[in-house]
């Protein structure tokens, strides 16, 4: 082996190095099963959602012939597969309806993390990002 491929192969996984700690800090791999919310943020988001979502989406989230569940097999239908960026972004534009994009991105944030825990997916010990950037890499599955 000459000298001069050892400072490569060094610099080569280094760089894989900080690649994977890149990933790690900006939420790519993660998933709902890892705790993305805290549990006081979902209390917070469940007073936001009683105030602004339940007229339509009804007080146990299982909406009604004009708004669809936000919980169980009826929201996974509708949103297993995309991405909580993509649902955020919906949520922060078109809602609610008579006042879409009212909220501040925090109270956005804060409901979602409502719904998450409304369909049990667990809390962790970091509250759920309130940019739908850093939410388009996470997958709505059921795990």
């Amino acid at each position: 082996m000459s000298s001069h491929s050892l400072p490569i192969k060094n610099l080569f996984f280094n760089s894989l190095v900080f690649v994977a700690l890149l990933q790690a800090n900006t939420g790519l791999g993660q998933s709902l099963g890892d705790g993305l919310y805290t549990e006081s943020q979902a209390s917070r988001g469940a007073e936001e959602y009683a105030a602004r979502c339940a007229s339509c989406h009804s007080t146990d989230l299982r909406g009604n012939s004009n708004s669809p569940s936000l919980i169980g097999l009826s929201f996974m239908f509708i949103w297993e597969g995309r991405s909580l960026g993509e649902l955020f972004t919906k949520m922060s534009t078109e809602m609610p309806t008579d006042q879409p994009g009212s909220l501040s991105q925090q109270s956005y944030a804060a409901i979602l993390a409502f719904i998450l825990q409304s369909n049990e997916f667990p809390a962790g010990d970091n509250e759920l990002a309130s940019s739908p950037d850093t939410l388009a890499s996470i997958q709505i599955a059921s795990e």
